[in-house]
Parts: C-alpha cells; structure tokens; sequence
C-alpha cells in the first residue's frame, strides 16, 4: 500500500530541520510521498506572517526540487484559507488507497483539540510526530540518552493529547519519529536575517539566495 504524508507548517522560511523531518519520516516509515502544505493565514502563530504566501510556496518549492518524492499542495486546494481538513479530504481523493499521515511537531500537535473538525480529522491520518528537544541549544548536537528522554516525552504529549481527544470520542493513532540530532527554528532565521547574519547550513542554498535577493526578514527586528 502507498504511503503519503502531509507536511504544514507556516514556513516562514523552510529550513534544514523542515527537511531533515521529511526525510526521517520517508526513511523511518517508508513514506512514499510527502506533501508540502503552506498555512496562509496561520492564526495560531505569535508572529505576524513576514514572508507572502507565495514568497514562502516559492521557497519550499526551491527547498524540495531534487526530491521527486516530495511535492507542493495545489494552491487552489483551499484558495480561501488554510484548513487541514480540506487537505486531508483533497488527499483522500487523490490518494483513495493509501495509508494517509500527517508529519507535525510535538508543540503542534498538542493544538489538535482545537483545530476545526477535529473529530473529523483525527481518523483520516496517523500521526508521525517530531519530538521538540526543548532546552537543547539551536544547532547543538543531542547525546543518545537526551534523545531516549526526549522520545519519551513527546510520547508523553501524544498521550495527553489523544486523552484529550478521547473525550471527543475520537481515537488518534501515533508514532514519534526519530529524533533529528540538530534543532532549527524559523524565528532565530528570521532574527538572523534582521541581523543580516549568516544563514548557511540553517537553510538550503537555494533558500538563502532567495532571502537574499528578495530583501526577506531585513525589517524584520521590530516583528520578532
């Protein structure tokens, strides 16, 4: 049976640790596809969105090229909005026969009771869950045992959550991933950028070059 995942997230830019999930997940699960979702409006975000929708669809798109096993959501999926249940019924009729997930932070997931149709969307994908090392620096290596403790924490978070669900009635079904040795965010990028600092190694080549030359994050002190 295929295997294809779902990847949202605001992407405000895509970076290394974006990608470094989406292989895991290919590598770890045999997930055959996975499916880059750009949030438009994110609401649950603290920031203002600084990136357009397009500038970030344009950086994925330039983040993803050479895996022919990753691809961008149609925009006219949901021209008026970000919902995760119109992605994974769009999914679900693309992809009748194959075994549906979603690829998503632990902090994200615990956002889940929350979403709209939550008790829809629970029972159309398992989750494939990335672990947050929380207070492990940016760009610093995890030893094994900080790894196994923070497997079973966001075990523990996906526990809460599907209790959480539970009361709904609705039962989720999960799997954390495999903890990536180096953590990345989107806002020390964005900081970054404001700083005009070095971003290499934080996003691809390609990404970087984009940021550059489309002036991106450079007023971006006064937003973050």
């Amino acid at each position: 049976m295929e295997k294809v995942a779902i990847l949202g997230g605001t992407f405000d830019p895509v970076h290394c640790g974006h990608l470094s999930i989406a292989q895991t997940a290919v590598s770890q699960f045999g997930i055959d596809r996975v499916i880059w979702a750009i949030d438009r409006t994110p609401r649950h975000k603290s920031h203002s969105v600084l990136a357009s929708f397009d500038q970030r669809r344009e950086m994925v798109a330039l983040a993803t090229a050479r895996r022919s096993d990753f691809g961008l959501l149609p925009v006219d999926t949901n021209p008026s909005g970000t919902s995760a249940i119109d992605t994974l019924l769009y999914l679900q009729k693309i992809y009748p026969e194959a075994q549906r997930y979603w690829i998503i932070g632990s902090d994200a997931l615990q956002t889940l009771p929350k979403w709209h149709r939550c008790s829809e969307i629970g029972g159309l994908c398992d989750w494939l869950v990335a672990p947050r090392s929380g207070g492990v620096g940016e760009c610093e290596d995890v030893p094994k045992a900080a790894e196994s403790k923070i497997h079973l924490q966001t075990d523990a978070v996906c526990r809460r959550v599907a209790e959480k669900m539970a009361v709904l009635d609705v039962e989720i079904r999960w799997q954390v991933l495999s903890a990536p040795s180096i953590e990345i965010s989107s806002s020390r990028i964005r900081r970054l950028g404001a700083e005009n600092r070095e971003l290499s190694y934080l996003v691809p080549e390609a990404v970087r070059t984009y940021i550059a030359t489309q002036n991106l994050y450079q007023q971006a002190a006064a937003e973050i």
